[in-house]
């Protein structure tokens, strides 16, 4: 028996390290009797991505949580700006009655998370000035996910925005056809988006999960025992990326710099600005997922 699983990453990026984890895990569990074949790099977006699962075309995705916010308004919860306060209030969340609660939402389009994978915080980058403040974005070509909390944010920072797929956004960074993006590090280096960027802006304004789901008619048609293998090589596949990721951001920002970026931190930049403009999203977006975001941020790490 094989099982496929997809991305859009280049093969030294997080989502194809997790992916082989997943990989060797399941092979090694069912002794041999499913194989894995892990495609990365997929010339496709995350919104063709996702349906691709969904038609039984791939059986297994990784993508941002963005692209599926139309189909699962659920998940756009976690996408509105400064939610998160760490990586652990991200986990506490993700990996408790929470992130069930969104998984089991994810089943009614046919599709059964796996894991909350991880993208990170995501941070901005520019070619034409440094960003120090909002009002500093005003004018740019921009692209962001194709999800509503992400381009409210940016419309609200005085972008203008193009929808461009994830695949074509390198070129498109190259040609001026747009001038800054955002993303998390885990995607900035390895898309060598250094390459066609100058500036990368520490603004962390959302922390981003990864969706690592399988075609649901699939997986209940798997014997159960091979389910259990399935769910067990997943949660190491996603402890794994979340590791590497934590452990190389300092190696991805020297990257960056030695790619010649200028690397804007914190303490460059009126965060506080970035915060306070930000709270518009929650004002015209955020009343259905009020009651969500209050349980979220109760979770919240105590700062004594």
């Amino acid at each position: 028996m094989e099982i496929t699983v997809g991305h859009l990453n280049p093969v030294d990026s997080a989502y194809q390290r997790g992916s082989l984890v997943f990989k060797r895990a399941v092979e090694s569990f069912s002794k041999g009797r499913v194989q894995v074949r892990v495609l990365p790099r997929l010339n496709v977006s995350g919104g063709q991505l996702i349906e691709a699962v969904r038609a039984g075309k791939l059986d297994i995705g990784v993508t941002a949580s963005g692209p599926i916010g139309e189909l699962v308004p659920e998940t756009n919860a976690f996408d509105f700006p400064y939610l998160f306060k760490s990586r652990k209030h991200a986990y506490k969340v993700l990996d408790g009655e929470i992130g069930n609660e969104v998984s089991r939402a994810i089943r009614k389009i046919g599709l059964r998370n796996l894991a909350w994978r991880e993208n990170g915080f995501r941070n901005i980058t520019t070619t034409r000035k440094p960003i120090r403040k909002p009002r500093d974005l005003k004018g740019l070509k921009f692209r962001t996910l194709d999800n509503p909390i992400y381009q409210t944010l940016f419309r609200l920072w005085g972008t203008e925005l193009s929808s461009i797929p994830f695949p074509a956004l390198y070129a498109a960074l190259k040609n001026g056809r747009v001038h800054g993006q955002e993303n998390p590090l885990g995607f900035i280096i390895p898309n060598r988006f250094y390459e066609v960027q100058r500036y990368l802006t520490l603004t962390g304004h959302t922390y981003s999960p990864a969706l690592f789901v399988m075609n649901a008619s699939r997986y209940e048609r798997l014997p159960v025992p091979l389910r259990k293998i399935i769910l067990q090589a997943a949660k190491l596949a996603r402890d794994y990326e979340r590791n590497y990721l934590r452990k190389n951001q300092m190696g991805f920002l020297r990257t960056a710099q030695k790619g010649g970026m200028c690397i804007l931190t914190k303490k460059d930049i009126d965060l506080s600005a970035f915060v306070r403009t930000s709270r518009e999203v929650y004002a015209r977006l955020g009343k259905p997922y009020k009651e969500i975001h209050r349980r979220i941020r109760l979770l919240s790490p105590r700062v004594p």
